[in-house]
């Protein structure tokens, strides 16, 4: 969980930056969240249940899946494991979050950036978390 914890405060970091910036700010992962928590669980309108969900799934969900696929997963580091688990995660996301967001599959409602840009996050999120995770495991 550590590890999946430390992915998503470095993800949560680079879109905050990308946001200030005024890069995309049309294309907000936690407000995706929100909407999806709203059409799926009927959440209210709410910035914070996105991002909840956003570090639930994180840390929790994929932190404690990597943690449990590690040792099966094809790589011959740790941060590659990583990298092979993340690219996996991205195309849950796009096959499942974006559509039940109402942004369809791979997120094309947002153009062709959106699946871009998602699958270099996903990458530096897997990257992260595997490299942590071995990090930690050898302490």
């Amino acid at each position: 969980m550590v590890a999946g914890l430390v992915a998503t405060l470095v993800i949560s970091m680079f879109m905050i930056l990308r946001l200030s910036a005024g890069l995309m700010p049309w294309y907000n992962i936690v407000e995706i969240m929100n909407l999806t928590a709203q059409s799926v669980l009927g959440t209210p309108n709410s910035i914070v249940v996105g991002w909840i969900i956003h570090f639930v799934v994180g840390t929790l969900i994929w932190g404690i899946l990597f943690a449990l696929l590690a040792p099966h997963l094809p790589g011959s580091s740790d941060a590659r494991r990583g990298l092979v688990f993340g690219l996996g995660a991205w195309l849950v996301v796009m096959i499942t979050v974006f559509p039940l967001a109402g942004s369809g599959m791979f997120g094309m409602g947002f153009g062709v950036i959106a699946p871009i840009s998602t699958l270099l996050g996903h990458i530096v999120f897997g990257l992260v978390l595997g490299g942590t995770y071995g990090w930690l495991r050898r302490l």
